[in-house]
């Protein structure tokens, strides 16, 4: 809801004269919080209920946190706008990151976030869960059943959650989730007027970002639930994208970084896989699903 609002003020900021009406719909992932993400469909849970709506003329846009949509979108709908992008690092609740060690159990339903985990400190009980952030620090805080949680910088933030007792983590230790922090706004490609009032608060560098993030991820066909973390920096003109996929256990990490100018993102999305994929990584990711019982979208 809070990205609702945020993107229904930006529209009457730019458009005054444009009558607002926030539609709250639910979504697999929502309503089942106690499966795992590959029991419930895997890709697509948050996403799936507002590209039915928008193709069947119940709403005119839908917004999405970018971390949650597939990088397929339904051949009708389009990602218009990407407003400016939050802060997309993960955040350790309850412990810092130098104090983990083994025995220690952390809360987190990503494959990724775990497996990331693994990599720095083998020997680490992983729980799974899933639900709204306050309940999940409170778990964190009072110990009930965890000793932290991993949530993401931009949720905490939006939600006025985020205090200097938590640990955020430097995405050249911790990548972040392919379109972290970012929301995108969907709606049909057909509707040119919507689309160009959309475009009035995008932010292009957020744009370049997302489109070089997802176009990796689509190249290696892998879903946004596996585990593939990115860590993006601007020097001038240039974005530099670095990449990592790591195994379920952490034991094995792939990685590679590509540079582009702020027009030839998606492009540099596309080589940068290749380059992953040259290194094994589509071999990784199949290992992973193949452990994880997630599906695919065809990993090479």
């Amino acid at each position: 809801m809070w990205q609702a609002n945020y993107v229904a003020d930006q529209i009457q900021r730019t458009t005054p004269c444009v009558e607002l009406k926030i539609v709250q719909l639910g979504s697999i992932g929502d309503s089942d919080r106690k499966s795992s993400f590959q029991d419930i469909g895997g890709v697509g849970v948050f996403t799936k209920s507002g590209e039915i709506a928008l193709l069947n003329h119940e709403v005119d846009l839908v917004v999405h946190s970018l971390k949650d949509l597939p990088t397929t979108l339904p051949e009708e709908l389009t990602l218009a706008s990407i407003p400016a992008r939050e802060d997309p690092r993960d955040v350790l609740c309850g412990a810092r990151l130098d104090d983990l060690r083994p025995g220690l159990t952390i809360g987190t339903g990503s494959i990724r976030r775990s497996s990331q985990l693994l990599s720095l400190c083998p020997g680490l009980k992983l729980q799974p869960i899933r639900g709204n952030v306050p309940p999940r620090l409170r778990k964190a805080a009072n110990k009930e059943g965890i000793d932290a949680t991993l949530l993401a910088a931009a949720g905490l933030t939006r939600l006025g959650l985020l205090d200097r007792t938590m640990d955020i983590l430097s995405p050249a230790v911790f990548p972040y989730a392919v379109g972290q922090g970012a929301l995108g706004i969907e709606c049909r490609k057909d509707d040119k007027a919507l689309i160009t009032l959309l475009r009035k608060f995008e932010c292009p560098k957020s744009r370049a970002e997302i489109e070089a993030e997802r176009a990796m991820l689509h190249t290696l066909e892998a879903g946004c639930n596996l585990p593939v973390g990115v860590c993006g920096w601007w020097e001038g003109p240039m974005f530099h994208l670095k990449a990592t996929v790591t195994s379920v256990d952490g034991a094995h990490s792939i990685r590679s970084h590509a540079t582009t100018c702020i027009h030839g993102a998606r492009t540099m999305g596309k080589i940068l896989a290749e380059r992953l994929l040259d290194k094994g990584a589509g071999e990784l990711l199949r290992s992973v699903a193949d452990r994880s019982g997630m599906a695919l979208e065809g990993v090479r």
